[in-house]
């Protein structure tokens, strides 16, 4: 103690009394502190959908399981899808994981994902119903997916995020949807502080589509500058529409234009587009208008290809059309524990698996009535029969076919799945 005391009564560098620095007289007044430099990283200038674009063989490989199903005119259109690019989805626990493999398997190409995970996503809807279990852990996904985008440094990625969740905070008004407002915000502003701020990211905000949004371009605006305003160290390229909709590319593009003037009125400015085209063959304006059917809708068709910058001249705020939503993986079903009424309507195709599943009977659907896919396809008919059940060996077993191809067992009859806690036999189609 006592060689403590001593050693403090002789330091210089504690207490009032501390001499200055020899070599900043005390009478001098102190440099001025350095302005701050800005938090807002400079807004990146590639579009990385001009680049090549991955595309995703898991697609590919369903692609190629339904081909057996088609004729052979089909077959060779479905090869040109095949060669279509589409998003990645990171829309359940173990997404984080899947990330790195696809960022390995595209090397130089642009990949383009699509968060996915917001906690009671689509204000807890049957058929899109999941997502983190609270924000914490929502944080902790998009922290996780960051980090494995970082470790490859080298890789050109667009990251969608979260799909209808700006439609909701601003139409929806039921209980369900009010309750995790706040709790959307504060979500929507940590994923776009941090993909919004690395440099081999390009983050683009969704909001819905014309039919939904385009009456209230100036409320969406106010919407994404408190977005951006609490997301201070992070910024967005632009915006997504149209995911997962069948919405006309003519009438999104004079949404895109209502938006960017509404955001340049309150100096958010030099934003760009991206619309969803995957569905977007056949102009459904008419046939959407009747009920506004969101599920697996019947009368859609394929739509234009992905691509970068595919109209600089007439749509110069369009980084891209690409498919965002895999054309064929179901919106949800009518039957099962996530059974969503609106999937059970006339203007839904019928027969669908739960969301995300492949629905072979769509695609082929989609297909037939595609301008885009074919020398022949625009000569297809107006419009082709609607779909008609195979026939299912195990219904004369008293058991109903299942809508998936996951076998768990296998005797003398055939191969059996499990369906709503049922056994189901495994079609002649897997």
């Amino acid at each position: 103690e006592e060689y403590f005391i001593s050693m403090l009564e002789k330091s210089p560098f504690y207490g009032e009394t501390t001499p200055t620095d020899p070599a900043t007289p005390a009478d001098e007044p102190a440099d001025e502190p350095a302005e701050p430099k800005p938090t807002k990283p400079a807004r990146k200038s590639e579009n990385f959908f001009d680049n090549e674009l991955y595309i995703n063989q898991e697609y590919v490989k369903k692609i190629s399981g339904s081909l057996k199903n088609m004729t052979p005119e089909l077959q060779e259109r479905a090869k040109e899808v095949q060669k279509v690019a589409t998003a990645v989805w990171l829309a359940w626990e173990g997404a984080p994981d899947e990330v790195a493999p696809h960022l390995k398997a595209a090397g130089s190409k642009t990949v383009t994902f699509i968060m996915y995970m917001i906690p009671t996503r689509d204000c807890g809807s049957l058929a899109s119903a999941g997502g983190a279990k609270d924000l914490d852990k929502y944080k902790g996904y998009v922290n996780s997916i960051a980090k494995t985008i970082k470790s490859y440094p080298d890789a050109k990625v667009n990251m969608i995020i979260e799909p209808d969740t700006l439609g909701n905070l601003i139409t929806g008004d039921t209980d369900a949807c009010k309750s995790v407002h706040e709790l959307h915000k504060e979500a929507l502003s940590y994923a776009i502080n941090v993909f919004g701020n690395m440099d081999n990211v390009n983050a683009y905000l969704d909001c819905a589509h014309h039919v939904w949004l385009g009456w209230g371009a100036d409320k969406v605006a106010a919407l994404v500058k408190e977005l951006l305003d609490n997301a201070p160290d992070g910024d967005i390229r632009g915006f997504s529409t149209n995911v997962s909709n069948y919405q006309p590319i003519d009438q999104e593009y004079e949404y895109h234009e209502k938006l960017n003037a509404a955001l340049e009125a309150i100096g958010i400015t030099g934003k760009k587009f991206i619309v969803d085209t995957g569905r977007s063959g056949v102009d459904i304006t008419e046939a959407f208008a009747k009920n506004q059917t969101w599920c697996n809708l019947i009368d859609a068709g394929l739509g234009e290809p992905s691509r970068g910058s595919p109209d600089p001249e007439n749509k110069p705020l369009l980084d891209a059309y690409f498919w965002l939503k895999p054309p064929a993986e179901s919106d949800g079903s009518d039957q099962g524990s996530r059974a969503d009424p609106v999937c059970a309507r006339d203007d839904s195709f019928p027969g669908a698996p739960d969301a995300g599943s492949w629905f072979e009977k769509y695609f082929i659907s989609m297909l037939e009535k595609s301008p885009f896919y074919g020398a022949s396809a625009a000569g297809e008919t107006d419009k082709p029969e609607e779909p008609k059940d195979a026939e299912c060996k195990f219904e004369a077993l008293g058991y109903p076919c299942c809508t998936h191809c996951d076998v768990y067992y296998t005797d003398e009859t055939g191969d059996w799945g499990v369906e709503n806690d049922e056994w189901c036999g495994i079609p002649d189609t897997c």
